[in-house]
């Protein structure tokens, strides 16, 4: 918006004084005219007609004084056109005004001065009868044109500085203009970053007039998305409760088959009523995953959140018979919500946990813009050709473990809404290595 301000301003600037400068020099060609058609017609008025002589006379002397001054710039001459004899100003000294008669009237032109100046010059043929005899006269006078050019540049230079002034005045008006029109729009944007931070859940603060329905469509729009997820999370949990009680009957169906030696069935009754608690668990997780723009930054401190995972780890039945082995050589803010990085670094621990044989080695470290967090286990192994389907959802590659396969997925979905990527290592020599990498959050965010 500034920069188009300026160049329209410019512009019109460019374009206004080139046509107040048209106006000054039409004008100033006019004065010009009008001072030269003044002198000739005074001019004319104080010719001698009863001069007894072949050359022209004047009754009195012009009252301009630069008419007496020699090579002045302003000049007049009578040219007697049947004798050719010339009278002519001091000014002229002792050049003649070549000027060609016309018998048109007055005739206004450029012609050579006697000091090689550019003049203009206005002519007029004339008659005057003198007792029996008729006499012709040019009568001619001219002005240097150095003093128009004189004046019009002068007043160039006086209008452009004037120009500058103004246009630099405008320009500034523009910027304060923008800025201040704009600081609504800035405190906007900043309500709005709030709002997704979840800092607040609407626009709080007064707009103007012009800014304020945005505002109530935004708040309306903000109060239809919550009251959208607090209906969508509230039917995921009415689904997950209903389920509940079919799944319970399902597990006392099982336990009664059990108990009549119906093994085989009650193993599957078992083995149904466990999925679909875990995928069920698995969907209510999702549905409190925060979604976030690129642009919105969090603080959370990684190292803090693997501590207080491993400390919990350590107390259970899978973490209590392991080596945890810490190394956090740097301390870093990933830019992921808090609740997030919880739940992403309780499922890559507790795999770790599930599947290592003594020892669970986890490394914190920040390389350029991205946090690494390592984890690795000496359990068995995943197999090559199987690393590609790790994360995948339901993918299990033992079933004599518990679980089904639905820890690392919700890990992607993680990663996926945050910008972090994750990678396995894995063989049966060298047990499996996770790599989680996030973004940091950057200084001054």
């Amino acid at each position: 918006m500034i920069s188009a301000g300026t160049v329209w301003i410019l512009l019109a600037l460019i374009l206004a004084g080139s046509a107040i400068s048209y106006l000054f020099i039409e004008n100033v060609e006019k004065g010009l005219r009008s001072d030269l058609n003044a002198t000739l017609s005074r001019l004319i008025a104080i010719i001698d007609i009863e001069t007894k002589g072949n050359s022209p006379r004047l009754t009195r002397h012009l009252p301009d004084p630069r008419y007496e001054t020699p090579f002045s710039g302003v000049y007049w001459q009578i040219v007697d056109l049947d004798s050719q004899m010339v009278t002519r100003s001091r000014s002229l000294w002792d050049k003649i005004l070549q000027v060609a008669p016309t018998t048109d009237g007055e005739h206004l032109s450029s012609i050579s001065g006697p000091a090689g100046q550019s003049l203009s010059a206005l002519s007029l043929t004339t008659s005057f009868q003198a007792g029996d005899k008729e006499r012709h006269y040019q009568v001619v006078v001219a002005q240097d044109r150095s003093i128009l050019d004189e004046t019009i540049m002068h007043f160039t230079w006086e209008l452009t500085a004037a120009f500058v002034v103004l246009g630099a005045a405008l320009i500034i008006a523009a910027v304060l203009l923008v800025k201040f029109g704009l600081v609504p729009f800035r405190q906007l944007r900043s309500e709005v970053e709030d709002v997704r931070k979840g800092i607040s859940s609407c626009l709080e603060k007064q707009y103007p007039a012009e800014v304020y329905p945005l505002v109530a469509e935004v708040n309306e729009l903000l109060k239809l998305q919550e009251t959208s997820m607090e209906f969508a999370r509230a039917r995921a949990s009415d689904l997950a409760h209903g389920l509940k009680t079919p799944l319970s009957i399902l597990a006392t169906l099982a336990h009664e088959l059990e108990g009549r030696g119906e093994k085989s069935a009650a193993a599957l009754l078992f083995s149904l009523s466990d999925e679909m608690n875990s995928r069920v668990e698995y969907q209510l997780k999702l549905s409190k995953l925060r979604q976030r723009a690129k642009s919105h930054t969090l603080r959370t401190h990684l190292e803090s959140i693997v501590s207080r995972a491993v400390a919990v780890l350590e107390r259970t039945r899978d973490g209590e018979r392991l080596d945890w082995r810490i190394e956090i050589l740097q301390d870093s803010e990933v830019n992921i919500d808090a609740n997030d990085l919880v739940e992403l670094v309780g499922v890559v621990l507790e795999n770790a946990a599930k599947w290592a044989k003594s020892t669970v080695a986890v490394t914190v470290t920040a390389q350029g813009d991205v946090a690494e967090l390592r984890v690795h286990d000496d359990g068995p192994g995943i197999e090559k050709s199987k690393l590609e389907l790790v994360g995948l959802r339901g993918q299990r590659f033992d079933e004599t473990v518990n679980g089904f396969g639905l820890g690392l997925a919700i890990a992607k979905e993680i990663l996926a809404i945050n910008r972090g990527s994750i990678a396995f290592e894995s063989g049966p020599a060298m047990g499996t290595l996770v790599t989680v990498r996030l973004p940091l959050s950057a200084a001054g965010d």
